[in-house]
């Protein structure tokens, strides 16, 4: 969370994805104010900037180091194949899904 005008200088390592969900009030970047429910995906740097929009905000800052790994992606449901991703759904509907 941050106030109304208050700054968050967070360094972030180079390399990573690095993303913030603004889950209230509004996030100041720059000039900008992302309202409540936007996703911001940052790019490269060491850094980001961030500032609490009119009336302060609440947000969730990500960040990690890519996998770089396939993807296959169905639904709610996200494999590395899609044999993976089959397997996945037979499981699903089997009962079987958590194990």
């Amino acid at each position: 969370d941050l106030q109304e005008g208050a700054a968050l200088q967070h360094p972030t390592p180079g390399g990573h994805t690095v993303f913030a969900y603004v889950h209230r009030g509004g996030l100041q970047l720059g000039d900008r104010v992302l309202p409540e429910h936007s996703l911001i995906l940052f790019g490269d740097g060491d850094h980001v900037l961030l500032k609490g929009g009119p009336g302060g905000t609440g947000f969730l800052l990500v960040s990690g180091k890519p996998l770089k790994e396939p993807m296959a992606w169905g639904g709610p449901i996200v494999m590395n194949s899609e044999e993976e991703l089959r397997q996945a759904f037979d499981d699903y509907r089997k009962g079987t899904f958590i194990k």
